[in-house]
C-alpha cells in the first residue's frame, strides 16, 4: 500500500472515532479521503433522546473534524433525519 492510501485510510479512520463522539447516528454515512479532504455522504440521524440538541451536534461533529491535524476541508453531503 502507497503512503498516500495508507494516510487517507488512517484519516477514514479518524474521521469514524471522532464520528463517535457525538450524539449523531452515523451509521448510513460514508466517509470518504482524498489528500486531506473529507467527504461525508449520506444520512445523519440525532440518537434516542438527544433529539434536541441534533443540529449542535452535527456543528460540533463537522467543526472537530476540521480541527484534525492534516484535515484540509470537510464536505458534508448528507441527508439529516
Amino acid at each position: 500500500m502507497n503512503q498516500v492510501k495508507a494516510q487517507n485510510l488512517e484519516t477514514s479512520r479518524a474521521a469514524r472515532r471522532e464520528m463517535s463522539r457525538h450524539k449523531v447516528d452515523c451509521s448510513e454515512v460514508e466517509v470518504s479521503v482524498s489528500h486531506g479532504v473529507i467527504h461525508l455522504h449520506g444520512r445523519v440521524r440525532p440518537l434516542r433522546g438527544h433529539e434536541a440538541e441534533f443540529d449542535t451536534a452535527v456543528v460540533a461533529l463537522v467543526k472537530g473534524l476540521r480541527e484534525r491535524h492534516g484535515i484540509r476541508d470537510v464536505i458534508a453531503e448528507w441527508k439529516k433525519g
